[in-house]
């Protein structure tokens, strides 16, 4: 089973990267949350690997960190919810907002793609106790050139750059904010729909 690659990212497109470990080039999916914190093609990472084993063969689910290593790992102990789904979850949701959410019954208010209200209440009632007892250790504060990099995701989901243009100034506060970058994208995607 692979736990760990490190490796040059030989290609990247959402949510799937390339991974160049001495010649060998490994597909990994990667959930956004991970995804938009890697560095550019050509760069050295080291991802936290799960291997999934489906029929055809396997798939590595790669992460950043340990923490969503282990929330996907959980969700993955719930019946109805496959790597796809785990990593869409990781993809809206980040891991301390997760374990905050399925703690207090939140989650069942929140708007996750593809997560519908009888699934969310099924993670609750099914997680719990289990989120209770993680701890979570890895805080990934927001890197110079974050900025960037929320630009670049928002026109990878298709907004023009007068769209951005015209929210540039709400975006560069949310950047500023130490509050790590999925959840600054997630907030940015906010202030974007209100436009």
């Amino acid at each position: 089973m692979i736990s760990l690659l490190r490796g040059i990212i030989a290609e990247k497109s959402i949510g799937k990267i390339v991974l160049d470990v001495h010649g060998v080039g490994y597909g990994v999916t990667v959930p956004l949350s991970t995804y938009y914190r890697l560095p550019d093609s050509g760069s050295e990472t080291e991802l936290k690997i799960y291997t999934h084993m489906k029929e055809g063969g396997i798939e590595l689910v790669g992460f950043l960190t340990e923490d969503e290593r282990k929330i996907f790992i959980l969700l993955l102990g719930v019946s109805g919810v496959g790597p796809k789904a785990a990593a869409n979850i990781l993809s809206n949701i980040s891991t301390q907002e997760f374990i905050s959410a399925v703690s207090s019954g939140e989650l069942r208010t929140k708007k996750i793609p593809g997560i519908g209200p009888k699934l969310a209440s099924r993670l609750v009632t099914e997680l719990r106790d289990k989120a209770l007892s993680i701890q979570l250790e890895d805080k990934l504060p927001m890197k110079k050139g974050d900025l960037e990099d929320i630009v670049s995701a928002l026109q990878n989901l298709g907004y023009t750059k007068n769209e951005i243009d015209g929210q540039i100034i709400r975006i560069e506060e949310i950047a500023g904010k130490e509050i790590g970058i999925e959840i600054a994208l997630r907030e940015t995607l906010k202030v974007m729909k209100k436009e």
